[in-house]
């Protein structure tokens, strides 16, 4: 039993080879200039004949040539879809792995500057620190308990930033910032100089 599937551009059952030769000639024309007459001349390799003859004539009405053509047209037509959804998939899916690629990139590259950052504020000295520093780390702060929604149970967000510019105030404040070559040590050594010379000033005004 054949079970094979027959398209309609397949030769029928009841048309001669003869016949179906005639028909593969006429569908092999492109679908805007498909007539009888232009398959008939290059059958006959004759491009002055003025009409087919009359067996062609009778084949293309009794086997449905410009029907059967229509459904091969559709089924060429159907198969470039398919191919172009094909390629447009594969496009896509392609574009996909490069974003995700970028994606993973990236994110290794943020995680590498969090533990470098990290590193450097962990061994970072007061003198590194600027005001604007200082708020910067809170700002980033406050950033990352929006994003991670963590509760803050003791302080809100205007506390924070209220806290933040006092203690920018507080670091701009402090000598060794307004005067960067005068260190910790001198400013200590400053102070206790300044009490010795008060003391003295004071044993010197007693009668």
């Amino acid at each position: 039993m054949d079970t094979e599937k027959r398209e309609l551009w397949n030769q029928l059952d009841n048309e001669t080879e003869r016949a179906h030769r005639a028909f593969q000639t006429f569908l092999s024309l492109p679908s805007n200039d498909r007539t009888v007459i232009g398959a008939y001349r290059s059958h006959v390799s004759n491009q002055s004949a003025i009409k087919p003859s009359d067996t062609w004539a009778r084949w293309s009405r009794d086997f449905a040539w410009r029907e059967r053509a229509a459904a091969y047209d559709d089924h060429l037509a159907s198969l470039r879809r398919a191919a172009h959804g094909r390629v447009i998939e594969e496009e896509a899916e392609r574009q996909a792995r490069e974003v995700e690629r970028i994606r993973g990139r990236y994110n290794e590259l943020m995680t590498l500057g969090y533990v470098q950052a990290a590193e450097w504020l962990e061994n970072a000295q007061p003198s590194d620190l600027r005001g604007q520093d200082v708020l910067r780390i809170i700002g980033l702060h406050l950033d990352a308990l929006k994003v991670l929604e963590v509760d803050r149970e003791s302080k809100d967000e205007d506390d924070w930033e209220e806290d933040g510019a006092e203690i920018v105030k507080e670091v701009d404040a402090l000598p060794y910032l307004e005067h960067p070559d005068l260190g910790l040590e001198d400013k200590e050594g400053s102070e206790e100089g300044s009490g010795e010379e008060r003391s003295e000033e004071s044993e010197d005004e007693e009668p």
